[in-house]
């Protein structure tokens, strides 16, 4: 800030209070007010985001609302109520520690960003591919390793294989970064600002292609793929993604664009990345392609991608297995109990029955492995979920809410999984509703609401 003096001093605390931005009392003996910005200042963040819940609210001391407290809003919350449970940057920042407005110059407090995009490899880093691949080999392949029998693990990974669907489901949280826009008062700080409004202009989605291709790939091992097809699985589950996030973003009137970094673990093309041309199609210098307009993604590697399918049509080919796969082995292993055993598994499953908030693949295989007792209703449940992800997806997408006309058509090509079985022996335990377990996401009411409504 112009208005302060330079801190020279080297005691303890100096490196901290430049990081913070934070005044030095020494060097500026007069009391000091932050600059209240006329205009907007550009700067870059990241947030939470959930692919169940949306963008969460993080810090400590925040302000927590209902969603903190419950997955379902209570009465009265209306649509808009909804929206804007889902946007952490919507209050002006306030100091739970202190009675004062922030951000204040002698305090932490406020709206962190950073001036440069696209940061890398530092507490700062803007790309998410670590933790999605962590969660989902910790969700996933994990789980496959260790606690499911061969045929299972052979099931299981031709599921996951073929369905963005599901792998987006079960990479949980990551963090998203976003251009935005500060106002009101804001205070410079090493690497960026601490500002009293905040407001995402444009998302990005930051991931390495080669490093979520060994997802694939471990995938693909199960189950005899090649390279080609688990190049073919993963261009799906990106561009799943993008449609996803673009969705959500374009709910909040916002941008999005997702960008990939091909150039590290690139076991095809790393003379080819090395050329002049490919060099220059980065964005903001910051090495990534933008993954729906980048010459060497929608040749090459869609290239690649394009060719099996065609291949897996030619030679007739159907790799999507039922989503009813799910709760076969269950069914097969509940089918050989005598009646003492099934009496034990039925007592089980009233106490073994998952809150929603831990339907997922390793929370109902690891609590089947202690509890026997419940795993089929938590395994019918998790095929409700699924089912009820991919209406609302096809919600955001492109608005298709018409809750009869996604159930009686064949969208099997977008979900990488078939799901007539399932329906012809489906039975209720929670809803297909999305609103049922994604109601921060859900804004729009759907054709099966309605018809619930109506009975």
């Amino acid at each position: 800030m112009d208005n302060v003096n330079l801190c020279n001093c080297s005691d303890q605390n100096s490196r901290k209070r430049h990081h913070h931005g934070i005044i030095c009392t020494t060097c500026n003996p007069a009391l000091i007010e932050p600059l209240f910005v006329p205009e907007e200042i550009k700067a870059y963040r990241t947030w939470n985001f959930s692919v169940e819940s949306g963008f969460i609210a993080r810090g400590n001391g925040r302000i927590q609302s209902w969603n903190d407290f419950n997955s379902s809003p209570p009465p009265g919350v209306i649509a808009g109520d909804l929206h804007s449970a889902s946007q952490p940057w919507q209050p002006p920042a306030i100091c739970v520690y202190n009675n004062h407005i922030a951000p204040d110059p002698y305090c932490s407090c406020g709206y962190y960003s950073v001036k440069n995009f696209g940061v890398i490899g530092s507490h700062f880093s803007h790309d998410s591919t670590k933790e999605i691949v962590s969660r989902f080999s910790t969700n996933v392949i994990y789980t496959l390793q260790n606690k499911l029998s061969k045929k299972q693990q052979i099931s299981f990974a031709n599921l996951f294989f073929h369905s963005p669907l599901l792998k987006t489901l079960e990479i949980d949280n990551f963090k998203i970064l976003s251009e935005v826009s500060l106002t009101g008062k804001v205070i410079e700080c090493e690497k960026g600002y601490r500002s009293e409004k905040i407001q995402p202009r444009k998302f990005y989605l930051l991931v390495n292609f080669f490093d979520l291709n060994v997802l694939s790939e471990e995938l693909g091992s199960y189950i005899n793929k090649d390279p080609a097809e688990a190049i073919n699985s993963t261009i799906v589950w990106i561009d799943f993604l993008n449609k996803y996030l673009k969705g959500i973003a374009n709910n909040l009137g916002c941008d999005f664009e997702l960008l990939v970094k091909v150039n590290k673990n690139n076991p095809i093309d790393s003379e080819i990345m090395s050329r002049a041309e490919y060099s220059r199609r980065t964005v903001n210098d910051s090495g990534y392609l933008s993954f729906e307009h980048d010459l060497y993604i929608n040749q090459r590697l869609r290239g690649i991608a394009d060719t099996v399918l065609i291949s897996n049509k030619i030679l007739k080919k159907q790799p999507f297995s039922d989503l009813e796969e799910i709760t076969h082995f269950e069914k097969e292993y509940i089918k050989d109990l005598d009646p003492v055993q099934m009496h034990k598994y039925g007592i089980g499953k009233t106490f073994r029955t998952l809150p929603k908030t831990d339907i997922n693949f390793s929370r109902i295989l690891r609590q089947k492995r202690y509890h026997q007792g419940g795993a089929l209703d938590n395994f019918q449940r998790y095929q409700e979920k699924i089912l009820a992800f991919g209406i609302l997806y096809l919600n955001l997408i492109n608005n298709k809410n018409n809750y009869k006309e996604i159930i009686n058509s064949d969208f099997s090509e977008i979900f990488g999984f078939r799901y007539k079985l399932f329906l012809d022996n489906y039975q209720s335990k929670e809803s297909l509703d999305p609103q049922k377990w994604f109601p921060l996401l859900n804004h729009k009411k759907t054709d099966y609401q309605r018809l619930q409504e109506k009975g």
